[in-house]
């Protein structure tokens, strides 16, 4: 009860000073906005920079298997490249 009391008595406050002095409020509004925007703008940012590093981490990791443009590649690469030595069964007349 006490606490509703307090906050009602704050948000009282707070409108007196809105008709009082509204380019006080502005002035608030403004501050937290730019706030917020700083905080997003450091948070995109850390993100962009981790993004940099797992895009030269990969590129690393690709040029280190990279393998000659004769050899399949993939998951079945070695069964592919075995089964192409084998020869054709042939047809039965």
């Amino acid at each position: 009860d006490v606490a509703r009391q307090t906050e009602c008595f704050f948000l009282q406050k707070r409108l007196q000073l809105s008709v009082q002095k509204p380019e006080q409020v502005i002035k608030e509004d403004v501050s937290e906005l730019r706030n917020e925007l700083q905080r997003k703008e450091a948070l995109i940012q850390k993100h962009l920079g981790k993004l940099r590093h797992w895009q030269q981490v990969l590129e690393d990791i690709s040029v280190q298997h990279k393998k000659p443009a004769e050899m399949p590649q993939g998951p079945l690469a070695y069964l592919e490249q075995a089964s192409a030595n084998i020869p054709a069964p042939m047809k039965q007349t």
